[in-house]
């Protein structure tokens, strides 16, 4: 198949949620249709906890109650707020939590093929998320144009949405601080209104996502998907000289990108920044090739310095792509291979505005795909590949010159 008809197929897995049988089936179905091609592909299950807009829901909770807990007891307000801040944390570090312990598990599964990575070559790790996220107001096309405005202004340097939210928890922290210190009255009442109603807004926003329908995601992520077995079907008609690739289709992919943090905790004992990258690949539906500098919900977390280095080698190589970076604030498919200090990356497409145009929304269909955005994505991620395999050789020759003369000696 091609990149369109794999988004197509895919597609038919209509609300394919986290943990579904209808993820389960579409998982089934990619498994086969790699079979079918010649690959010897595997599903690999795993038990998760998906509903990380649930998780944060409790955390958001128990920060209100202790901020009206605060007004009369600032003790107790302030120890229930700071248990909500260390919840927040080791989340989004870890993926586990008191909230996320109140959600539902659900059995999720990746989709593997191995590269057959030995000690000449290094694995490079293809990755995308196969499973459909929410349709919810928190993804309303206007309002993730605005925040993505808001980064353009900060420089990309403002923190991502559950960095917000640790602020305001730490806020009506500190006003719990002031009050247990003796401040009373107006002031405290004013410091404590704004974080707040910040916080209820939050929160109603997150219960409706936790209770919204899945998407078609034909887009988000049909066309990483699609543009991932495409990029493996490439290259295995031109197998890179110094690279074993795997290819690696996540379930429980969208908004945490557990799949991927379970394929790489099973293996953290063979994997290591001298012989393991990761690419992964987000929607690539419309727009032009972007690739990540740097990512995370929490606090920005900064992708591979040499591998932006090639993105950017590419990019002024193959002008007519218009590729450009994109500073994030989301989960992309790599960021958990980044967060194990693995050299990993993240590419897709991003419209003018540095959106994933109708991400998340009922008209995420597979006719709206734009073939011209996955065609450049591909193209993209081809050449990155061969910039990755001739960096890796050149870093090879230069250890051989150095450890030549050593040698002598």
């Amino acid at each position: 198949m091609g990149a369109a008809e794999t988004v197509t197929g895919l597609a038919q897995f209509d609300r394919r949620g986290a943990g579904t049988d209808t993820e389960r089936r579409a998982a089934l179905w990619l498994c086969g249709e790699l079979r079918a091609s010649g690959h010897d592909a595997r599903l690999e299950t795993f038990w998760c906890r998906p509903s990380w807009a649930l998780a944060h829901a409790w955390h958001v909770a128990l920060g209100l109650a202790g901020s009206l807990v605060a007004v009369s007891h600032p003790s107790i307000g302030g120890a229930l707020i700071l248990v909500a801040i260390l919840s927040v944390i080791a989340d989004a570090a870890t993926g586990f939590s008191p909230g996320r312990r109140l959600t539902p598990e659900r059995a999720s599964q990746n989709v593997v093929v191995d590269g057959g990575a030995d000690d000449e070559h290094v694995r490079l790790i293809v990755t995308a998320n196969y499973d459909a996220g929410r349709v919810g107001l928190a993804y309303r096309d206007r309002l993730r144009a605005v925040c993505a405005r808001l980064r353009g202004v900060t420089g990309g340097l403002s923190p991502g949405w559950l960095g917000w939210l640790v602020i305001g928890l730490v806020w009506l922290l500190a006003v719990a601080i002031l009050r247990l210190e003796g401040t009373r009255g107006t002031t405290a009442g004013i410091a404590q209104l704004v974080p707040t109603v910040a916080l209820v807004i939050a929160l109603a926003m997150l219960i409706e996502l936790a209770s919204a329908d899945f998407g078609p995601a034909a887009g988000d992520n049909g066309t990483g998907v699609a543009t991932a077995l495409a990029l493996a079907r490439a290259l295995d008609a031109g197998p890179p000289g110094r690279l074993a690739v795997e290819l690696v289709l996540q379930g429980a992919g969208e908004g945490d990108a557990i799949g991927l943090r379970r394929y790489l905790r099973s293996r953290r004992k063979a994997l290591n920044v001298t012989n393991t990258v990761v690419l992964g690949i987000t929607p690539c539906g419309a727009g032009r090739p972007r690739w990540w500098t740097s990512d995370g919900t929490l606090v920005p977390l900064g992708y591979f310095r040499r591998l932006r280095a090639l993105c950017a080698d590419v990019a002024r190589a193959e002008s007519n792509l218009a590729a450009a970076p994109h500073r994030g604030r989301g989960v992309t498919p790599a960021l958990p291979a980044r967060a194990l200090g693995l050299p990993a990356i993240t590419i897709g497409c991003l419209d003018g505005r540095g959106v994933v145009p109708r991400s998340h929304a009922v008209g995420d269909t597979a006719d709206a795909v734009d073939q011209s955005a996955l065609d450049s994505a591909l193209a993209f991620a081809l050449e990155l590949v061969d910039a990755i395999d001739a960096d890796i050789g050149r870093v090879r020759q230069e250890r051989a010159a150095v450890q030549g003369p050593r040698s002598a000696a």
